[in-house]
C-alpha cells in the first residue's frame, strides 16, 4: 500500500476575523453561503487576505492546488486498483481522508462545494458508504501511528532518485500541501527527507511521479 499524505495543506474555511469583512459577506452574499463556512480562496479573495494575513496571500488559501491533486491521485491506475491510501493534513489540524472509491466532482465549483460540507458536517457518506472524513490532529503523531516506512518530499530534502526513494511495498509519503514556503509542522525533525528533482515541482507533479514510480515497483505497471 502507498500513503500519500498531503501535509500543512492550505485548505481551510475563512477565518473568523476575516468572516466579517465586505469584501468577504458580499462574495457570501453573491453566493448565498454563510462568509464563515465559505473555503478561504486566494483567487477571490487575495488582497483580503492580505490585509489580514500579510505577506502570507501568495501561500494562505489555496484550495484549488489540492483539487488537481486529488484528481489526478483518484483517477490513477493504482488508486483503481486499491494500493493507494491518499490523506490531507490541513494548516488547522484537521486530518481529510479520502475513500479510494471516492468519485470527485470534475468542477472545481462542486469541489469547493463539498469541501465547505466535509468542513460542516465532517464527514461525507453515500448509499451508508463514507467517502471522506475529517477529525482533528496533528500530523506527526499521525504519521507516527501509521505502519510501513514513512518519508517526506522536499526540494530541501536530500538528493535522490525515485527508484532510491520507492522501495517498500508499505510505503507513507509526505507531500507540502502549499504552493509557497515550508512545512509548518516539525517533519524534517522527526522523518528523513527527500527532494527528486533539482527544481521545485508541484505537488501533483510529484504525486503523479511518485504514483508511478509504484505502479512500476509493484509490478502493476511494466
Amino acid at each position: 500500500m502507498l500513503r500519500l499524505i498531503i501535509a500543512d495543506a492550505e485548505l481551510q474555511t475563512v477565518p473568523e476575523k476575516m468572516a466579517k469583512d465586505r469584501s468577504i459577506r458580499n462574495i457570501a452574499e453573491k453566493n448565498h453561503k454563510n462568509p464563515a463556512e465559505m473555503l478561504l480562496d486566494s483567487n477571490y479573495m487575495h488582497t483580503t487576505i492580505e490585509k489580514f494575513y500579510p505577506g502570507e496571500s501568495n501561500r494562505r488559501g489555496r484550495p484549488d492546488i489540492i483539487y488537481i491533486f486529488l484528481e489526478m491521485a483518484m483517477e490513477s491506475i493504482l488508486n483503481k486498483n486499491n494500493m493507494l491510501d491518499v490523506y490531507v493534513h490541513t494548516r488547522d489540524n484537521f486530518i481529510i481522508h479520502i475513500n479510494n472509491q471516492t468519485k470527485l466532482p470534475r468542477s472545481y465549483n462542486r469541489f469547493q462545494g463539498l469541501m465547505e460540507d466535509l468542513f460542516k458536517k465532517r464527514s461525507i457518506e453515500y448509499n451508508g458508504n463514507e467517502l471522506l472524513s475529517m477529525e482533528e490532529g496533528k500530523i506527526i503523531p499521525f504519521l507516527k501511528n501509521l505502519d510501513g516506512k514513512t518519508v517526506v518530499l522536499s526540494p530541501d530534502g536530500k538528493e535522490s532518485s525515485l527508484s532510491g526513494i520507492i522501495n517498500d511495498n508499505d510505503l507513507n509519503v509526505v507531500i507540502g500541501g502549499f504552493s509557497q514556503g515550508d512545512f509548518i509542522s516539525d517533519l524534517y525533525g522527526n522523518f528523513p527527507s527527500y527532494k527528486i528533482f533539482r527544481e521545485e515541482l508541484t505537488i501533483w507533479s510529484v504525486g503523479m511521479e511518485i504514483i508511478s514510480q509504484y505502479e512500476r515497483f509493484t509490478s502493476l505497471l511494466g
